[in-house]
């Protein structure tokens, strides 16, 4: 039977207190697996939001991110519609392909030590237990920052430059990225980072490292390699994507855990919990809430007609706690969940660097649980409104010891 627009159920997504986890998501989700939005359509349930993910004829949305802020020419523009994440079809395949030899889980579970240690430094320069701490300046910006830099092999000198062009890089998301200012503020922070990033290419090409910028330079199939271009267009990217996602998910992940401290006392009992905390957080408070769309063929599914050109927004947020497919909301760190989360997104489009990611999450959460008994706010978060990586910009902690 053909679903009709207008029994849809509606939901704003533009609303400033529009919220994810909300009852009318939930009751919109129990009445039918499609709502309708200011943009388009929204998917909310578990098994759609994985079959459209998968489905070649949809493509990415990323890219309009900027247009719909006003944003519609310039280096900005030009960086992020040539991302990895923007593009689809052959050209995705090449670069996906060629980039995709040098994210692999070996590549990754060598930077282990790395992370801990870094995790350990940061934590030691916590005040003492009980005092109030500004969680994202201490310690979710500079942590992912340091893991990334040591993977693309950047010298420790030049590392404290990049926390400040990863945020103001990650302006693109925000609601302000219209303002001539803020743009040019992200535009300043990609040029710097595109001339780091030519310097670090050349200093690889004329003596390669065991780093991630020589297995970039290296990577090769059936005789195609990364241009220049490209290069210097993925290290960007990898900076700016290792920044925002990471960041963000520590610091909903600490929200989490501050509303449930029986949940962060077995973590720090059994800290073998860590790889299935880091999953649950992420199922239940995940940085990347939905994943825009493009219909780019007519798409026949489930009872609707999709025309190209429509917006289809997939509410990962509200597939990862689809009722039908885990069967509730609680946090359950110990929990075997039946299926994995949508939380790195699906399709050909999932997350590149998720290796990396749950890597640095295991063993910050790791470290965090074993120094800390309890954490509490010590104030109100800020947020930073915007539809896309959702999280604090500031987040007030105590942590108290074990």
């Amino acid at each position: 039977m053909a679903l009709q627009l207008e029994s849809l159920p509606f939901l704003d997504l533009f609303d400033p207190k529009f919220d994810y986890d909300a009852p009318v998501v939930h009751a919109a989700r129990a009445q039918n697996w499609l709502a309708r939005t200011p943009i388009g359509l929204a998917v909310l349930r578990y098994n759609d939001c994985t079959a459209l993910l998968k489905d070649p004829r949809l493509h990415q949305g990323s890219a309009a991110v900027l247009a719909m802020r006003g944003v519609t020419s310039g280096p900005l523009v030009d960086w992020w519609k040539g991302t990895l994440l923007n593009i689809d079809g052959p050209e995705h395949t090449r670069m996906r392909r060629l980039v995709g030899t040098a994210f692999t889980p070996p590549s990754v579970e060598r930077l282990r030590p790395h992370f801990r240690a870094t995790a350990k430094r940061l934590i030691d320069a916590f005040p003492p237990p009980g005092e109030p701490i500004e969680f994202i300046r201490a310690f979710s910006e500079p942590y992912p920052l340091e893991g990334i830099c040591e993977m693309l092999g950047i010298p420790h000198e030049r590392r404290p430059s990049f926390y400040g062009w990863a945020s103001d890089l990650g302006l693109i998301f925000s609601q302000q990225i219209g303002d001539p200012a803020v743009r040019e503020r992200a535009e300043n922070a990609l040029a710097a980072l595109q001339e780091c990033a030519d310097e670090v290419i050349a200093e690889r090409r004329r003596a390669p490292q065991p780093d991630l910028v020589s297995a970039l330079i290296a990577a090769e199939t059936e005789g195609d390699r990364l241009s220049n271009d490209e290069l210097r267009g993925m290290i960007a990217g990898l900076v700016f994507a290792g920044n925002d996602t990471t960041r963000n998910q520590l610091a909903l992940g600490m929200l989490a855990f501050s509303a449930h401290p029986d949940q962060w006392q077995l973590l720090g009992e059994r800290p073998e919990l860590a790889p299935r905390a880091v999953d649950e957080m992420m199922r239940l408070h995940g940085t990347i809430a939905v994943v825009p769309r493009i219909v780019h063929e007519e798409i026949e599914y489930n009872g609707f007609t999709f025309r190209p050109g429509f917006v289809i927004t997939l509410m990962l947020a509200s597939a990862n706690v689809d009722e039908s497919v885990f069967g509730g909301y609680a946090f359950d760190i110990a929990a075997e969940r039946p299926i994995g989360h949508l939380a790195f997104s699906g399709g050909i489009h999932r997350c590149l660097g998720m290796w990396l990611a749950r890597a640095e999450m295991q063993e910050a959460l790791a470290e965090l649980s074993a120094r800390f008994g309890r954490i509490e706010p010590a104030g109100e978060p800020t947020w930073q409104p915007g539809l896309g990586i959702d999280g604090p910009t500031t987040l007030p902690l105590r942590f108290l010891a074990a």
